[in-house]
């Protein structure tokens, strides 16, 4: 007897809040392995950076027992954005639903406590999110690689979820979405991290860039960061697929009660202190004994702010 099915999955995923739930067979990725290896023999240079992902397309070997995947998609375009943070901190970052004070938070969880519930083995992540999407049949990917999920455009969070049931798995719609002759995001990527369709560059990308390399940066990819000082949404601000697709309508308290400390004025001298207790709970990727990375971020932005 199953304990769970396809139809009563994906009603339960809607009930809790996510838009779109879909489902996969367990099996290993090669052409999730022959990505990397691409772009690693194009960019050898970003081999440290691409290594870490290989185990993703090794699931059978990892996980043997797993026999199905759940995948599901989060939307947060329905949240406002504050407006001292806007053009300065990236929009999947200020939505984590991976930060309990969001509310989101609590409808991952509640998809783990179910599935579990019913007596389910489940282990959430560990898969290619985007691709696994992609073969479920609820995203396609642009052309600055991002997931689209319809009229929710490139918002969107995939949230996997491994389990050791047989769930008949869907059939995928394949098809391209963007049009040949479009190279808006290419074009608008200030520090050319598109490097062609589908194809991007994490040592360029400039939401890697404000966490994650080591300093100095070059300067030629400082110069071109702008104001950003946490992640980046410019590729998916100029693609017409995302046209309308952000409701921003619904206030997420958390955020705008410290929204005028994470501006670039109050971020450049801030204390430990102050973002131990209050930044840093919410921006994982800096931890606190690393805050400099948010002083340098702030005073880049600030310089481009001055007339």
């Amino acid at each position: 007897m199953r304990r769970i099915n396809n139809i009563s999955i994906k009603e339960f995923a809607r009930e809790i809040g996510f838009v779109g739930c879909g489902i996969v067979r367990t099996e290993d990725f090669p052409e999730y392995k022959e990505a990397l290896d691409n772009l690693i023999k194009e960019f050898p240079e970003t081999e440290p950076l691409y290594s870490p992902m290989y185990n993703r397309a090794f699931i059978k070997s990892r996980f043997p027992w797993a026999k199905s995947v759940i995948v599901c998609i989060r939307y947060y375009g329905r949240y406002r954005i504050p407006k001292q943070v806007k053009g300065y901190i990236a929009r999947n970052y200020l939505f984590d639903s991976r930060v309990p004070s969001n509310p989101d938070y609590l409808i991952v969880k509640k998809f783990t406590e179910w599935l579990r519930s019913k007596g389910v083995k489940v282990r959430k992540g560990g898969v290619p999110d985007r691709l696994v999407a992609y073969k479920a049949g609820l995203v396609t990917i642009g052309k600055n690689s991002f997931a689209y999920a319809g009229r929710y455009g490139s918002w969107i969070n995939i949230v996997t979820y491994l389990v050791d049931e047989e769930i008949e798995p869907d059939i995928p719609i394949v098809r391209d979405i963007c049009p040949t002759e479009c190279r808006k995001c290419i074009d608008a990527c200030p520090t050319g991290a598109i490097v062609k369709p589908y194809t991007v560059r994490m040592d360029r990308c400039i939401s890697y860039l404000t966490y994650g390399p080591t300093i100095p940066l070059k300067k030629e990819l400082e110069d071109r960061m702008g104001r950003w000082i946490y992640g980046c949404d410019v590729c998916q601000e100029v693609c017409p697929l995302n046209k309308e697709t952000w409701e921003g309508k619904e206030r997420l308290t958390h955020l705008e009660n410290i929204s005028d400390l994470l501006t670039p004025q109050a971020i450049v001298h801030m204390d430990v202190e102050t973002y131990k207790d209050i930044v840093y709970p919410l921006f994982p990727y800096i931890p606190p004994d690393n805050i400099w990375r948010w002083h340098r971020n702030a005073e880049r932005a600030l310089k481009l702010c001055s007339p």
